[in-house]
């Protein structure tokens, strides 16, 4: 098992390198390639600074980086891209995937819906304790989505909108106007958001 908590725990007196050959010791592992897994991380290049030193966003790449000392199957994430600029965040992201191709199960806990849409093959809303629902990302927003497309076009210079549901009668004649509009600017489907959906069952936001 291995775990990424939300709450930075690392030893700060310690380098990056060090911390990482400290809870290795912990497994009972001495041949840990720290080298790599701060490769993996972004942070090779500081392997011997101190983490007192280090950013809010390096410490938590370094968080991740731990978690891997002893190439867990089951690995639990707690908000892993926390304080991460987009390029960090999306390593990170590519690094979780990683994971899951290598075999083991990850289990991520986020307040990103976009996240853990990308990530995700189940999700999970939990709320202050309760279960609202579990399933594939996918099944999620067919279910809960709406069936009908966007339309966007410009008509006597300005940007109109419209809405063509997908199960009305005249739902053919209506794409086939807008697809041969001269002012179209954009057609897709109004596809629920996991973000969406969560406040719709839960009534309330992400806090």
């Amino acid at each position: 098992i291995g775990v990424c908590f939300e709450e930075k725990n690392l030893y700060e007196s310690m380098t990056a390198e060090e911390n990482l050959k400290f809870f290795a010791s912990l497994f009972g592992l001495k041949d840990v390639d720290t080298t790599g897994l701060l490769e993996r991380v972004g942070l090779a290049d500081r392997a011997k600074t101190r983490v007192a030193g280090f950013s809010k966003g390096m410490r938590q790449r370094l968080m991740v980086a731990r978690s891997l000392v002893n190439q867990p199957m089951v690995l639990f994430l707690d908000e892993p891209t926390d304080g991460l600029d987009p390029v960090s965040s999306k390593a990170i992201r590519g690094l979780i995937e990683e994971e899951a191709r290598r075999g083991a199960a990850v289990l991520l806990t986020t307040h990103d819906m976009w996240e853990a849409d990308e990530l995700s093959h189940r999700v999970a809303f939990i709320n202050e304790g309760q279960l609202y629902a579990i399933d594939t990302p996918e099944s999620l927003k067919l279910r809960y989505g709406k069936r009908s497309v966007k339309v966007r076009a410009r008509v006597d210079g300005e940007v109109v909108e419209d809405s063509v549901a997908l199960d009305a009668e005249d739902t053919g004649e209506r794409l086939k106007e807008a697809v041969a509009a001269e002012g179209l600017l954009t057609i897709h489907t109004e596809e629920a958001t996991l973000e969406s959906i969560f406040i719709q069952m839960t009534g309330r936001g992400l806090d």
